[in-house]
């Protein structure tokens, strides 16, 4: 007897928009924290860096259905990057806050600050934390085999750098409410550099698995032709990238503007990782 297998793609269909946001949002709060020590930011952007992380964090909740069974996410760290994940996002949070909160008029009774031991150890384990934050949805994705255009050791790297890219645009963004010049001008120079690096990453990524296996140059196929390419072409190359980068070169003054797109690149980019997935069945034929 002989039997034949035809071998089917098929797009993930699971993770969209909601899981899109959450890692939006998540690795923008964890990249603005990291510039927010960095450049020695005033107070409200730490703030905002925590303000986004907590709020990713509810779009998780909301996208898991049944939140009052989220503490499960942490229960598997050392085989599951979610747990990891979450357990960076709640350290993050903790020590994030308490390191924020005594540049703060209403807290300034607290006894630790940047000049004290504690408050130096609760800066850095903030940075750290919020380094893996920004790091960790890379890992979340590569670790998924059934699917070969996230199980790529390139996929972790270019969440981090795509996150730092919307950190600084969103530092732009806020630059009117009070970031002053001197720690502006080298933000908009980094988002320079990171804007050619993330095009560089993804360029190496696509090129890459355009040369791999069938699910890999079908997700590629996917983000260059029909609705998904046109959004991946023109949202985040376009208006994500090359348009911020032409806003830094030669209209500086309009920083601001190049931050709004830089996130608006940011959020479709993840939209556009996730719906580009495909994976393989195996049906008998």
């Amino acid at each position: 007897m002989t039997q034949s297998f035809a071998v089917e793609l098929r797009g993930q269909e699971e993770w969209s928009w909601l899981v899109a946001i959450d890692l939006f949002l998540g690795g923008l709060g964890g990249g603005l924290f990291l510039l927010f020590k960095i450049f020695s930011l005033p107070p409200f952007v730490g703030l905002v860096a925590l303000a986004l992380v907590i709020l990713g964090a509810l779009v998780l909740f909301a996208e898991l259905g049944q939140p009052a069974r989220a503490w499960r996410a942490i229960a598997r760290p050392l085989t599951s990057w979610i747990s990891r994940g979450v357990i960076a996002v709640s350290l993050f949070i903790a020590a994030g806050a308490l390191s924020v909160a005594p540049s703060l008029s209403i807290f300034s009774f607290l006894p630790w600050n940047q000049a004290t031991t504690a408050g130096t150890l609760l800066g850095a384990v903030a940075a750290i934390a919020a380094f893996f934050v920004a790091l960790y949805p890379g890992f979340v994705l590569s670790a998924s085999p059934s699917i070969p255009f996230w199980n790529s050791p390139l996929l972790p790297v270019l969440f981090l750098f795509s996150s730092l890219l919307g950190a600084a645009g969103i530092a732009l963004l806020l630059s009117p409410l009070g970031i002053p010049g001197g720690a502006l001008e080298p933000i908009i120079a980094l988002a320079a550099l990171l804007i050619a690096a993330n095009l560089g990453l993804v360029a190496v990524h696509l090129t890459t698995l355009s040369r791999s296996a069938e699910a890999a140059r079908e997700s590629v196929r996917r983000l260059n032709r029909g609705t998904l390419g046109w959004t991946f072409k023109l949202g985040v190359v376009l208006v994500g990238m090359l348009l911020p980068l032409s806003i830094i070169a030669w209209l500086p003054s309009s920083a601001i503007l190049a931050g709004a797109l830089i996130l608006i690149g940011g959020l479709l980019f993840r939209y556009c990782i996730l719906k580009a997935g495909v994976y393989v069945a195996f049906p008998l034929g």
